[in-house]
């Protein structure tokens, strides 16, 4: 399997016997960047796999290069909001470590919910770890250090393994060139270890709907599609909107903007006439079928009654 993993084709969740071709224990590094962290660690643990992901498609690009070039097939690596491949991706019980080295700190006050490891992640992480697996994080943000902190004690699942919560040495930690930058220009680094406690009792696991591959619309008209172009349709975290319409002869295909929570998607479908006056719309079989497809699919069904 390919070190570079379309997120979009994979199992939800996913098998990491199939995705490795063995049972050895699963690590994950969170924001991997150019790779370097995920190559060193790789290196010194043959006997772990590795499994990457990161927001940035530059980053993606080039950490998959970078792995490649070591021929590493215990790390696989994908492009995709943390969250969102946690609750999609991820299996329950599932990582032994979680790595997230300089995590952003979002530090002004308009941003603070955008903050990864908050109270509602941390939940979502100690559902994904083992028994007692761990979070090891490195940052030179002393506010985020607190904010780690303050999280860990609402939610009463992870305990920290440093009596005041962090230190400023960690043996066994691999210091990329940006974090060795940073030591040479006086700035303190703070790590931290949490392991896990307890249980959460409750899941955040991303519902997929079944939705069939082909819907007929009977009354279909090209004017009200228009007319529906740019309408938002909301319900919870979800929301969908028909962005554009591409005609060509019978055939139409549709670009349409969905987001459930984190997991933010642009989709293709398509709308053509079967036979006379009989329009069908043709939804891709490996799309993830999440609440803002159907809710999507259940107005354009409306739209036509």
């Amino acid at each position: 399997m390919d070190i570079g993993l379309d997120w979009r084709e994979l199992d939800k969740p996913v098998d990491w016997e199939k995705i490795f071709g063995n049972k050895n224990p699963v690590d994950c590094e969170i924001g991997f960047g150019n790779g370097e962290f995920l190559i060193k660690k790789s290196k010194l643990h043959p006997e772990r796999n590795f499994f990457g992901i990161d927001y940035s498609i530059e980053s993606f690009r080039r950490a998959k290069k970078a792995i490649e070039k070591e021929n590493i097939p215990a790390i696989k690596i994908v492009c995709l909001e943390a969250k969102a491949a946690f609750i999609v991706l991820v299996p329950e019980k599932s990582l032994s470590h979680i790595y997230l080295n300089f995590p952003d700190p979002w530090p002004k006050k308009k941003h603070y919910k955008n903050k990864l490891l908050d109270r509602e992640f941390l939940t979502i992480a100690a559902s994904c770890s083992t028994d007692k697996g761990k979070i090891i994080v490195a940052t030179d943000d002393p506010f985020y250090r607190d904010f780690i902190l303050e999280e860990i004690a609402s939610v009463h699942l992870w305990q920290s393994l440093f009596h005041k919560g962090w230190t400023n040495e960690l043996s066994d930690h691999f210091s990329t060139k940006y974090e060795k930058k940073w030591r040479n220009e006086g700035k303190d680094i703070f790590y931290m270890m949490l392991q896990k406690k307890a249980e959460p009792d409750i899941s955040f696991r991303m519902r997929e709907y079944k939705i069939p591959v082909k819907i007929y619309l009977p009354g279909f008209s090209l004017s009200k599609l228009k007319k529906f172009r740019g309408e938002s349709i909301c319900e919870k975290d979800s929301v969908s909107k028909l962005l554009k319409i591409t005609e060509k002869k019978n055939d139409l295909t549709l670009i349409v903007f969905l987001k459930d929570d984190t997991l933010i998607r642009k989709a293709e479908l398509n709308i053509g006439e079967k036979e006379k006056n009989k329009w069908e719309l043709t939804i891709p079989e490996k799309l993830f079928r999440t609440r803002s497809l159907k809710n999507f699919v259940k107005a354009l069904k409306t739209l036509y009654k």
